[in-house]
Formats: structure tokens, sequence, C-alpha cells
């Protein structure tokens, strides 16, 4: 389908070519008034005007366009489809940047990340596959990831170290955002 919108039972998802422009909240994942939660970079509360519980992006999106979620609390679950290949582009920023989010897991299919796409943003749990890699940095800049998953291999091999020569994706979160992590 070239344009038109996708469902789940977190809403609709509005989309060209499999790209999500825009999302509608079904009525009875919206959390009323929006929540107040850690902005993950001092001990002071952000509010959220627009919290959700759920975001269960639907099979067959490929990728989001630019500012999709930005400003958004997600509360419970955040599920991306294993046809997901973009989180943003070199020139499509700050997808999910300045949110909320639960645990994300990204699926072996996410091979591009784009700049700020998560930046600013605090999140719970962040699982990163050994396929997950991005040409560009700073996806993740100034956020806080609680925990963060990275494959073992990644870790004792140093290639997760800010001291490194091979400084990417993996080194990238060291440098620009606060994280625990955890090899598994």
């Amino acid at each position: 389908m070239l344009f038109g919108t996708f469902t789940s039972k977190s809403g609709k998802f509005c989309h060209i070519g499999g790209i999500v422009h825009s999302f509608t909240p079904s009525a009875g994942n919206v959390i009323e008034g929006g929540i107040d939660a850690s902005d993950g970079h001092t001990d002071e509360m952000r509010h959220y005007d627009h919290a959700i519980r759920t975001l269960i992006v639907p099979e067959d999106v490929k990728g989001f366009a630019a500012e999709f979620l930005m400003g958004w609390a997600v509360t419970e679950q955040v599920t991306f489809p294993d046809t997901l290949t973009a989180i943003g582009t070199d020139e499509v920023h700050n997808v999910f940047s300045r949110c909320f989010l639960p645990e994300i897991i990204l699926p072996q299919s996410v091979k591009e990340i784009g700049r700020f796409a998560f930046g600013h943003s605090y999140i719970r749990k962040l699982s990163v596959n050994r396929a997950n890699t991005s040409k560009y940095n700073r996806q993740f800049k100034d956020s806080t990831i609680e925990k963060l998953y990275l494959p073992k291999d990644i870790v004792e091999s140093g290639k997760a170290t800010i001291d490194n020569a091979s400084y990417g994706f993996y080194a990238s979160f060291l440098i620009h955002c606060k994280c625990k992590i955890i090899a598994y």
C-alpha cells in the first residue's frame, strides 16, 4: 500500500510508503492530563502533555518521519516490528527525542538511526542487537538510559569504549548519554 493507515491496539499510524508521518492514539490508550516523569538529567520532573500507555508499531512500517513522537511519554510498552529498517536518517532527525520511554528492543532489521533520534530522552531499558549499526552518531545524545544491554562481544572487545580508535555507533552511547551498560 502506497499510503493510508496502519492500526494496532495503540492507535492509527498514517503512512506514505511505509514511512509513518503521524500517530493518533486510541481513546483507551491515552493518559488524560499527561504525566510527570524524570527528565533523566536532574532530580527534577518534567511534564509530558502527550502520554500513552503503549506504542505498538504495526508490521509493514519501515520507518518514521522527523519528530514523529517528539516530546511524548509512553509508560508501559513500545514494540517495533521486524519490518522496521530505519528510525530516522541523516536528513530525518528527532524521531523519538525528548521522550519518556519504557523498554526499547531494537529489532535486527534496524540498520539506520538518524541524528538525535532519541536525543534528550529518558529510556528505562534499551536492548541493542549485534546487527544494529548506524553510520551517524549522536542518536542518543544527552539521553539517560537506566539499563543499556549490549552484546557481550561488543563490550568485551572494547568497541564500546570512549578511547577506542574505532569510535562509532556503540561508543556513542558512552560519549553522548548517561547509561549503565549490561553485557548479554
